[in-house]
This record gives C-alpha cells, sequence and structure tokens, in this order.
C-alpha cells in the first residue's frame, strides 16, 4: 500500500522536472542564449525592457537585442508600433534590414511620407533599405518589426527637422 502512495507522488515530482526541463535548457545551451521567448516577451524582460526612445514619434517601443548601435558591428532591435503609427520621412546612415514580425506594415521610400508611394509588408515580409535613403513607414494595425544595422550609428535624421520629436 506505501508504494501505492508513493506513485502519485513520483509521477508529479517526473511531470515537474520534465516541464522545467525546456525552461531550463532554452536559457542557455552551449554557446546559445535565448533572447526573446515571442514576439513581444524577452527572456529576461528586467535586461530587455522595451522603452521609449525620444528619437521617434510617441507610440513607438523599442528593446535591443543583440550589439550596440555606438560600437563598430551589427545591432539588432525590434520595434513596437501601436496602430496607426506614423514615422515621418528620415534616413540612416548604415543599410537597415527590416523584418515584420506581428501585423501589417507600410513603407515606402521619399522625402514625404506619401500613402500613395507605400509597399504593405504583412507579417513575414522582409526588406532591405539602403544606407541614406530616405524613408517612411506607417502601422496599419498594431505592429512589432525586427530591425538589423551595422554601427557605429549616427541615429535617426529627419528630412523635415520639423519632424524631430526630440528636445531642440
Amino acid at each position: 500500500m506505501r508504494n501505492l502512495l508513493k506513485l502519485p507522488v513520483l509521477a508529479l515530482g517526473l511531470s515537474l522536472g520534465m516541464a522545467a526541463l525546456p525552461i531550463a535548457h532554452s536559457e542557455m545551451d552551449e554557446g546559445m542564449v535565448v533572447l526573446m521567448k515571442d514576439v513581444l516577451n524577452s527572456a529576461d524582460p528586467e535586461k530587455m525592457p522595451w522603452k521609449r526612445y525620444n528619437s521617434v514619434p510617441y507610440g513607438m517601443r523599442i528593446v535591443m537585442m543583440y550589439g550596440d548601435p555606438s560600437l563598430p558591428g551589427p545591432f539588432i532591435f525590434r520595434a513596437r508600433m501601436v496602430s496607426g503609427y506614423r514615422l515621418p520621412a528620415h534616413r540612416h546612415p548604415d543599410e537597415r534590414n527590416v523584418t515584420v514580425l506581428k501585423g501589417t506594415y507600410w513603407s515606402g521610400t521619399g522625402e514625404k511620407l506619401d500613402r500613395m508611394k507605400m509597399t504593405e509588408f504583412p507579417v513575414g515580409s522582409m526588406y532591405v533599405t539602403k544606407a541614406n535613403v530616405p524613408h517612411f513607414a506607417w502601422a496599419q494595425t498594431e505592429v512589432v518589426i525586427q530591425e538589423m544595422g551595422t554601427g557605429p550609428d549616427a541615429g535617426i535624421t529627419y528630412v523635415n527637422p520639423d519632424d524631430d520629436p526630440r528636445p531642440q
């Protein structure tokens, strides 16, 4: 009878141990670190918080995934935009690779935001914007993109200085 009582306790212990194994294993594996659990949730929200940056209009939050834009080398970040978000015409000194992870994202090239010049990029789309090419964007729905560039990065420069949300 005592062995029969131990069986459910043993089964529960094994189940909990097996459930914890993928979590512990996914956090750090030989030479690999998990950064994001999914599109919006970082593996360690204390170290990788979504932040508001004053260099972009209100409504965008960014989480740095990899690297440091101020240093030489590659960097990756994710940007989350609210539905209806508009990013005025701007440029970057480096080439940018963008992947749409969530929502419907529109982007185009030119000196002024013009919806007639935009291309729709649904989830899974990827595109490249060449260095110093003025471009703009609009989030039709809530959008999450992943963007990769190469530092050192001088940041974002708006075509029209009046579009720059940073304090003057």
